[in-house]
C-alpha cells in the first residue's frame, strides 16, 4: 500500500524577523496514488510566498490531467504556463523552487524538480538520489519566474514496487545540511518514521524533528514530503 506524508516549518531566523514561511507543502491522494509537492519561494523577490503556494497547487492539476505516462516536457510547458497566467505581476517577483512526484496506485511514479532541494529514492530496494551537483556561477538558483529553459527541469520515471520504496522531496533549508554519505540512513529513516506513523502523526513528527534541526544560527525554512511503499 502506497502511504504519504508531508510538512513545512519556519525557519527560526524568520521568526525572529517575524518573515513569513517562503516554503510551501501539499500532500493529496489521487484514485489509490498519491500526489506530493515541496516549493522554496526565493527569499529575495517580494511575493515569493505566494509563488510557491500557487507552484504546488498548480503542479497538481498539471499532472492530475495526464494519464500514467505523461510527457514530463508537455507537463511542464502546461504547469509553467498555468503558474505564469495565476499572477498578478511580473513572474520574477513570484520566483519560487518546485519539487513534486505524483505515483500511481501501482507505484508507478513521475518526479519534477527545478531549482534547490533534493529528492532521493528508493526503487525494487535500491537507493539513489535524482538531483544533481549545484552549478551556475554564484551558486545561482533555476526557479519558475526566473528559468525559461527545459533543459533546467530534471525529471525520472521511477517505480515503488517493493516494501520500502520511496521518494522524498526536501527543500535546501534541510537538503543542505545533509552529507552525501548520509543520505541513504537519512532516508531509511524518514521511511522507518513515517511507516510507524499514521499521515497526521507522521506530520507533527517531521514538525518536530525540522523544529529541533541542529544548526545553528540559520534561517531558512524547512519542508519535506514522501510517498512511500508501507513496510508491513
Amino acid at each position: 500500500m502506497l502511504r504519504a506524508t508531508g510538512a513545512t516549518v519556519t525557519g527560526p531566523g524568520h521568526l525572529l524577523d517575524a518573515i513569513s514561511n517562503q516554503d510551501a507543502v501539499r500532500i493529496r491522494g489521487e484514485r489509490g496514488g498519491w500526489f506530493a509537492a515541496v516549493a522554496d519561494g526565493l527569499g529575495s523577490r517580494a511575493r515569493s510566498r505566494i509563488g510557491s503556494r500557487l507552484a504546488v497547487r498548480l503542479a497538481q492539476r498539471a499532472w492530475y490531467a495526464d494519464e500514467a505516462a505523461p510527457d514530463a516536457r508537455a507537463s511542464i510547458q502546461r504547469f509553467y504556463q498555468s503558474w505564469l497566467r495565476a499572477l498578478a505581476a511580473p513572474p520574477n517577483a513570484f520566483a519560487t523552487t518546485v519539487l513534486a512526484a505524483r505515483c500511481n496506485a501501482q507505484g508507478a511514479c513521475h518526479v519534477i524538480q527545478l531549482g534547490d532541494g533534493l529528492v532521493l529514492y528508493r526503487t525494487a530496494g535500491v537507493f539513489g538520489v535524482l538531483t544533481g551537483e549545484r552549478t551556475g556561477f554564484g551558486n545561482e538558483t533555476h526557479a519558475l519566474g526566473v528559468t525559461k529553459s527545459f533543459a533546467a527541469w530534471t525529471t525520472a520515471r521511477i517505480a515503488l514496487s517493493e516494501p520500502g520504496d520511496g521518494v522524498a522531496l526536501m527543500t535546501d533549508g534541510v537538503a543542505d545540511d545533509l552529507r552525501p554519505e548520509r543520505l541513504e540512513g537519512f532516508f531509511g529513516h524518514l521511511h522507518a518514521k513515517a511507516c510507524a506513523r499514521s499521515r497526521r502523526a507522521g506530520k507533527r513528527w517531521l514538525e518536530r524533528q525540522m523544529d529541533a534541526w541542529p544548526t545553528a544560527l540559520h534561517s531558512d525554512d524547512k519542508s519535506i514530503a514522501l510517498i512511500f511503499r508501507d513496510s508491513r
